[in-house]
Order: structure tokens, then sequence, then C-alpha cells
């Protein structure tokens, strides 16, 4: 049996630093962390450099864009933590995911993502959902954080502990994936992209 760590890329989709993603990414990094030993964490929070999508710039493609793919690339699971903008996902994340539509390096890896805005980001994540299932990502969780400046202690650190569970609840489902079989995983993409109200026929299936 492979005793090689399972790789989990965490991707702040905010540029805020100290934003309410960061502290939700925290919980989450604290919970794979002492859930698994296996796991290698890598943290990814530089959309600020990636540069504007541009097709005719992609032969060879920027410094950021390679090395923002190669970050993914390597993952073998993604949890990416981003605001509501305006009804939709934040634009950063928008321009580096457009980067890897022709790259795949998103093709069926499991994806998981959490929102802490006012709302828990209901618009944020089904967009996010949509993008992803598009780019043959396999979105298997998803979970939203509402009025989390009511969940956080003086430092900014989450400290309710219904918020707490619920994030360590989808960081397990994450890191379960790897396990399950074909029809296991696809039954928790189904689900999250129902919910989403997003065409189940953009699922990419299993080889």
């Amino acid at each position: 049996m492979s005793t090689a760590a399972v790789r989990l890329l965490l991707v702040r989709g905010s540029l805020q630093a100290s934003s309410m993603n960061q502290a939700v990414l925290d919980v989450a990094h604290g919970v794979a962390a002492s859930a698994r030993p296996s796991v290698a964490i890598d943290e990814f929070a530089d959309l600020a450099a990636i540069d504007a999508f541009n097709p005719d710039h992609d032969d060879p493609a920027p410094a950021a864009v390679t090395a923002w793919r190669d970050r993914l690339a390597v993952a073998d699971l993604v949890l990416v933590a981003a605001p509501e903008y305006a009804g939709s996902l934040p634009g950063a994340l928008k321009n580096a995911l457009d980067w890897i539509v022709g790259s795949g390096e998103l093709y069926r890896k499991p994806v998981a993502l959490l929102s802490a805005g006012t709302s828990g980001g209901v618009h944020s994540r089904r967009a996010l959902v949509q993008t992803l299932t598009w780019q043959g990502a396999h979105v298997v969780a998803s979970h939203g954080v509402a009025a989390p400046r009511t969940k956080v202690d003086g430092n900014g650190t989450i400290t309710d502990p219904a918020t707490r569970r619920d994030i360590g609840d989808l960081v397990h489902t994450l890191l379960d994936v790897p396990r399950l079989d074909a029809s296991g995983r696809l039954a928790l993409v189904r689900a999250v992209v129902d919910e989403a109200g997003v065409d189940p026929v953009h699922i990419a299936p299993m080889p």
C-alpha cells in the first residue's frame, strides 16, 4: 500500500489577507493537519499576480500562470474559499480559473467549496460549481458560512462551534474522496450540482 501523502491545495479566492475566507481556510487547514498525518497541505493566495486572461499570451504562458497551473497539477484535492461580490464569484478567481480551461489541471480532480459572507456566498458558490463543473472538476462538497463576523473572536479566528464543525465535516468529506469508488464520488458531485441548479450533463465521467 502506498504511503505517499495526499496533497491538499487550499486556495484563497479573496485578495484580502485578513478576509473571512482566510479565516475559514485556517480552520480547514487545522482540521486537515490533525485529521490525517499523511496530508501534505499547500496554500495558494496569490491570485493578484495572475495576468488578465488572454489566450494570445498562452504560448508561453506568463510565469504566474505557470506557477498556478503547476500548484493545481500536483494537488490531489483542492479546497477553494471565496467571497461573493455583486452576486457572483470574485473576478480575480474567475480570471485564474479561465487560465486553466485549456490546460485542464482540474479535470476529474475533487474540489470542495467554502464561502464566508453575509448570506454564505450562495451565488458565489453556485457560479463556482458551474464554472468548475464545466471545466471537468468534480465538486464534491460546498458550504456557506453566513454572517461570519459574528462567529469570530477579537483576533478574527472562527470560534463558533457549529461553524467549526461544519467546516470540519466538509474537509473530511473531501479527504475521504480518494477512498470512494466511482459511483460514490459521482453521487457527491451530483448532489452538489443538483443543489446549485447546474445541468448535470457537464459532469466529467469517471474513467
